[in-house]
This record gives C-alpha cells, structure tokens and sequence, in this order.
C-alpha cells in the first residue's frame, strides 16, 4: 500500500504502524530498510514510490545507497544506476528500473533489491514478494500455485546456501545446496548470475554460484569472510537477455523469477 492509496486517517496509523513493526524485524539498517518496502508491495502501488521510500528510509537509517549511480566494471553507458534500489516485476530477475508508469498488478511477483554503505562496509540485500491481499489465516489470495511455489522454494534456496556458509565449505557447497532446492522444486536456476564477496567493496572475488556446472574452480570459505548469496530461480527455464534500458535483466521468452539475498559472514 502507498500513501496516495490510503483512504482514511485509520488507513493511514495502520499504514504506519505496519511499517514499523516490519522495520522492528530486521536485524541490520538494510534488512529493516527491505522488511518497510516488502510491506509496501500492494496493487495500485508504483515501482517509483517503492524507491522514493527506499532513499527516505537509508537517510533515516545514516546509510548511503551502493546502487544509485553504480558502475559495473567494464561498464560502457555514461551514467550509473539511475536508482535507490532495484525493482523487478514477474520476468524481470534482477536490475530493474522503478518508475512512475510502472504500477504493481494483482498476482504479480515483485523483487526489491538494495544495497548500503555505511563506515566504509557494504551491504547487499533482496526479497520477493506476492503482490497479493491476504485472507484472514494470512494465506495470498489470487496468485498463481506457480508463483507461491517459485517464492517458497528460492526463499529455501537462501537458507539452504546460508547454511553453508562456513570455513572449510566451498562456494561450490553453496551452489550445490542452492541449485538442489531447485531440482526439488522442478524450477531452474538463473544462468550466469549468482552472489559475491562483499566488504570494503561491494562486489568483491568470490564469485558465489547458484549452479556447480559451468561456473569456476571452487572457492574455499574462510571464517570471517563476508559474502552476498542470492539464489535465482525461474518457471520456465534459465536463460536470460538484457532489456532495452541497458540494465534489466528478464528470462527469455517469459515465465516467473524470484530472487532473494542475504548478506552473511563465513562462521
């Protein structure tokens, strides 16, 4: 829900006071920041607002957003990232522009995806969310089986990746853990894309894969070692192509993607 959809002064205290309690979770500024613009995601509501609540809430938090202006290496455009953070909708994975046209439907699958800086260390987070209401046991109404499936299952895919996060593992234990729950869940790993080492940079060596064939020699993990893992998984399949805008990347030929990240130190 945004504020421009907000009827009544009640809408509005309840507006507010889920935010908070949504914030109340988070254990770190990002993961307060994503839990606020995760309970923003309702039909009616645009991608834009989702990112004007973004760059209030890193101001509010003393954070400075790592995306707004980013620069891939090798990067050919003359400007960076255009925005606070990254909203992604249905096909789109990952890297998505928000934008005042883009309104959020009934059914749809929303991937928010931010990251900080504060004293000189990065953070990199993400969620998916169902842009649906709820009924009164809590369970989304007028969604897709597929779709509740595709976020249940990457969901599991983080814990299951996190859970290896330990010295003497490698990141081929992560994509190994990541890309099973996919093999469970009959969907497929996004190819090419995975997580990274993060710290005084915000993307750093290792590459973190989601998959163990193709990717690189293994890594080894070392205690102390903070690294991003975010697993991506589509319906259809894993392939994938750069949008006109330079920067949102969508499956090919359709289908659903979710994604989510967690930013972990190596135990």
């Amino acid at each position: 829900m945004s504020k421009e959809n907000i009827k009544s002064d009640q809408q509005f205290r309840d507006f507010i006071k889920n935010q908070r309690l949504a914030e109340a979770e988070g254990d770190t500024p990002l993961q307060k920041i994503i839990n606020v613009l995760a309970a923003m995601v309702a039909p009616g509501t645009t991608t834009k607002q989702i990112d004007d609540m973004a760059a209030l809430l890193c101001k509010e938090h003393g954070v400075t957003p790592a995306f707004l202006g980013y620069k891939p290496p090798n990067f050919a455009g003359a400007d960076g990232f255009p925005a606070t953070c990254c909203v992604s909708i249905n096909d789109e994975v990952i890297h998505g522009i928000p934008s005042e046209d883009r309104v959020m439907q009934e059914g749809d699958v929303v991937k928010i995806d931010l990251g900080t800086e504060k004293d000189g260390q990065f953070d990199d987070g993400a969620t998916t969310v169902l842009c649906a209401h709820k009924d009164e046991d809590g369970k989304y109404i007028n969604t897709s089986a597929t779709a509740r499936k595709l976020v249940k299952a990457t969901k599991e895919a983080l814990e299951a990746g996190v859970a290896q996060a330990h010295s003497g593992k490698t990141t081929h234990d992560i994509a190994a853990a990541v890309e099973a729950v996919a093999k469970k869940y009959d969907l497929h790993v996004v190819h090419g894309y995975g997580g990274h080492g993060i710290g005084e940079q915000l993307h750093m060596e290792p590459h973190i894969p989601n998959e163990v064939a193709g990717s690189a020699p293994p890594t080894p993990l070392v205690a102390g070692q903070r690294i991003a893992i975010e697993p991506m998984f589509g319906t259809n399949h894993g392939f994938t192509f750069v949008a006109p805008d330079g920067w949102t990347i969508k499956l090919r030929n359709g289908g659903l993607a979710a994604h989510f990240e967690q930013t972990v130190t190596v135990r």
